[in-house]
This record gives structure tokens, C-alpha cells and sequence, in this order.
């Protein structure tokens, strides 16, 4: 079952804008795989992606991006 947060997140790109981690409630989770992406390019966008925490634990998480904006909806057990 995962949990659904909704909450903000800082997100971090590399030079081609490709989601490469975010830190959320002061810890980082890099982006190891994104699973699927879906929505327009122009309008909100979300990213199911598999992460690891700093304790090396792994989750799925899923994250909305819209206008500049990005938003930690759901995190799930790997």
C-alpha cells in the first residue's frame, strides 16, 4: 500500500533537466529509474520513479511537476 503525502519537495535536474534526486522532510532520495512518466509537456506532468534514501532503503515514489513546481504525491514500499 503506499501513502499519499501531496506534499512540496526540491527537486534536483542535471544539465538536461532529467530528475535526478529531491530532498523531502530534511532527507535526499536519489532517482535510481524512472518507471513511467505520463501527462502532457506542457501541462502538469508525473513521474513514477524508484528512489533510494540515504539508509539505502528503496521506494517508489510518484511526483508532479507543473510550473516549475514539484510535489511529492504518493510513496510506496519497494
Amino acid at each position: 500500500m503506499g501513502h499519499l503525502f501531496n506534499e512540496s519537495i526540491r527537486a534536483e535536474t542535471d544539465s538536461s533537466g532529467r530528475l535526478t534526486a529531491y530532498e523531502w522532510r530534511g532527507a535526499r532520495y536519489t532517482v535510481h529509474e524512472i518507471l513511467k512518466a505520463y501527462g502532457g509537456a506542457d501541462d502538469a506532468r508525473i513521474y513514477r520513479v524508484r528512489v533510494r534514501g540515504e539508509d539505502t532503503s528503496v521506494a517508489v515514489a510518484e511526483l508532479a511537476h507543473a510550473a516549475n513546481h514539484w510535489r511529492l504525491r504518493h510513496l510506496f514500499s519497494a
